[in-house]
């Protein structure tokens, strides 16, 4: 019972590590919160904006593509008539 648990805390952890993404925007919040200059702390904060505002407008244009691939699905479905 021991060995099972080990084993499935080891996969866990592994998995979650291979997994873990770290992201620029993250890493952008931890150099603000560590600095104590406010003029870096000015230009973090631009730096952060500009990234935040690509990745919205990457996800909008994703979003907007679905949206528009989700209207060329006919609303109904599909029915074949026979010719007689």
């Amino acid at each position: 019972m021991s060995l099972k648990i080990v084993i499935f805390i080891f996969s866990f952890s592994l998995l979650t590590t291979l997994f873990a993404e770290t992201k620029k925007v993250d890493d952008l919040f931890e150099k603000i919160n560590q600095t104590s200059n406010p003029q870096e702390k000015k230009i973090l904060i631009e730096k952060l904006k500009k990234k935040l505002a690509q990745e919205n407008k990457k996800k909008q244009e994703e979003a907007d593509a679905i949206v528009k691939a989700k209207e060329k699905v006919p609303q109904k479905p599909y029915r074949e008539i026979t010719i007689k």
